[in-house]
């Protein structure tokens, strides 16, 4: 079986630290000189009206961007703002224009499922052979493995495999190794002296 450099973590539940592990990494990893750009979820918060304020965070330059739509306090349903999805696509073209060493995607979730929201930019990542890692619930993994051909990697909510994976990738230590060779002797034990 053919693999590529994607990979999603499996959210099991709201309270799981899929956006936490990501945030974290990121910014290891722009520490180590790695070029990790791309969007993270940001922690929900609720509008003066207790509305939901949902956002993303910019790996490249720690920006929050807001992604929903204040829809009122009493409001139920989705409350994503499309035009604002639109608008943050460019952070991911950006990083595909940058030749990024690891793209990071907030979520493949309902407008992705659709094929909107941030899938067609994910596919040109993938097809210009940028590693990419995004989260998934479960209510959208079987449109996840669709969009994917059953190609991508299934990580658990887990620091330790999220930082396997990427660091089992062929092109994920190489550039580390000239950047800083004292530094890749750790996640990349495999890389020979």
């Amino acid at each position: 079986m053919t693999h590529i450099a994607l990979a999603a973590i499996h959210r099991t539940s709201k309270e799981d630290p899929s956006d936490e592990i990501l945030l974290r990494f990121a910014t290891q990893l722009r520490k180590l000189g790695v070029r990790a750009q791309g969007v993270v979820q940001a922690r929900e918060t609720r509008n003066e009206n207790g509305s939901r304020r949902m956002g993303i965070i910019n790996v490249a330059d720690g920006a929050n961007l807001t992604i929903s739509q204040d829809r009122g306090a009493d409001s139920r349903g989705c409350c994503l703002n499309s035009g604002a999805i639109a608008d943050a696509t460019a952070i991911l073209r950006k990083a595909g224009a940058d030749s990024a060493e690891l793209v990071f995607v907030n979520r493949f979730g309902m407008l992705e499922a659709k094929g909107d929201g941030f899938a067609s930019d994910m596919l040109a990542l993938i097809s210009a052979g940028i590693p990419l890692i995004t989260v998934v619930e479960a209510k959208y993994l079987d449109a996840w493995n669709a969009f994917n051909g059953g190609l991508a990697t299934a990580l658990p909510p887990d620091e330790a495999a999220v930082q396997a994976w990427y660091f089992g990738l062929p092109q994920a230590c190489a550039p580390l190794a000239l950047k800083r060779p004292a530094l890749t002797a750790e996640p990349c034990q495999w890389l020979p002296n």
